[in-house]
């Protein structure tokens, strides 16, 4: 099985079956030491208990990221269809779900060329301006200056800057840097 890495479309959908998957197996191997504990000697007051209660510390940390996994949507199959056609190897990102103090920024796509860094929020409730905020922030705090940040809530006006940018003609030396930072911050 190809596993999906974190930026790649698709990621969100895989992750979350793969943290159900420990999440559970984490669970049932606590459950499996308590009761061969409780089974061998007839009580639950053994050293086994104290071993499968410690085991639900780690597995607890599994269901938090499993919840994360099934609050975030993803980039759906139809936004990716339209964005794919008009990407043309640009560098970008896809499933980036940024979590800063005041807010969760979920950005089904996000593409970088010639310090512009561009995404597209599918959430129509949600405040464009403090995730530009935020992701410059974390710009700054990592020593990327000049990246000019711009998060759009219109498909079609995100499109048509996808096609401006693909035909931009200009050399990156910060896409590394900046895809990297986001998908460092990102779950």
């Amino acid at each position: 099985m190809h596993r999906i890495k974190k930026g790649q479309y698709g990621y969100i959908k895989s992750q979350r079956k793969i943290e159900i998957i420990k999440t559970v197996s984490l669970f049932l191997l606590s459950l499996a030491i308590y009761l061969g504990g409780y089974w061998t000697t007839g009580t639950n007051k053994n050293l086994l208990t104290i071993v499968a209660v410690l085991g639900c510390l780690p597995a607890s940390k599994c269901a938090v990221n499993m919840i994360m996994f099934f609050r975030a949507k993803g980039c759906s199959e139809e936004l990716h269809r339209k964005i794919e056609s008009h990407t043309g190897g640009l560098p970008c990102l896809y499933d980036s779900v940024l979590t800063s103090y005041e807010a969760t920024f979920e950005i089904p796509h996000l593409v970088f060329k010639g310090n512009n860094l561009m995404g597209i929020a599918v959430n129509p409730k949600w405040k464009t301006a403090a995730c530009e905020k935020h992701l410059h922030s974390m710009c700054s705090q990592n020593n990327i200056k000049d990246v000019n940040i711009k998060i759009f809530q219109d498909l079609p006006k995100y499109l048509n800057r996808l096609d401006q940018l693909r035909d931009l003609s200009c050399e990156d030396t910060q896409a590394e840097a900046v895809l990297s930072l986001v998908k460092a911050i990102s779950i």
